[in-house]
């Protein structure tokens, strides 16, 4: 059988029309959220992509509360719940406590008191065995 020319022409239209319907169909997967990176190897000279600085991700991100921000690049999340406190601090421990007597500022501290997380106004620390872990730290 003799092929014609427009054969080629007929087939080559079907191709693209099959991978325009999988790209179709992977963009309503998958959304705009497919990127695609290319070595810098392969980019000519002067186009690296990746000179810019990452900054670490927030391990506070997704927790609510109030944020502190204390010395020694450590921050601290607080949320006040009726007589108590949930902590999340920047080292990955989540912590809650009960209110307990203070004469001036709020102070919440587990039942042996070897934890303890003092606030008032805008100010708090954080006591662990008596030291201050959690220092000047100030609420944003």
């Amino acid at each position: 059988m003799w092929l014609k020319p427009w054969h080629g022409v007929v087939g080559i239209a079907l191709i693209a029309a099959f991978f325009s319907i999988v790209g179709l169909v992977a963009y309503q997967l998958y959304g705009s959220g497919i990127h695609f990176e290319v070595p810098d190897y392969l980019l000519p000279a002067g186009w690296a992509t990746t000179t810019e600085q990452t900054s670490p991700s927030d391990p506070l991100a997704d927790y609510t509360g109030t944020l502190f921000e204390c010395n020694g690049e450590k921050a601290l999340k607080a949320e006040f719940p009726d007589g108590s406190v949930r902590l999340a601090l920047s080292d990955g421990r989540q912590v809650s406590l009960p209110q307990m007597v203070s004469a001036d500022g709020a102070r919440y501290a587990n039942a042996d008191e070897s934890f303890v997380f003092w606030n008032k106004g805008i100010t708090a620390f954080v006591e662990e065995n008596g030291v201050q872990t959690y220092a000047s730290c100030l609420q944003k």
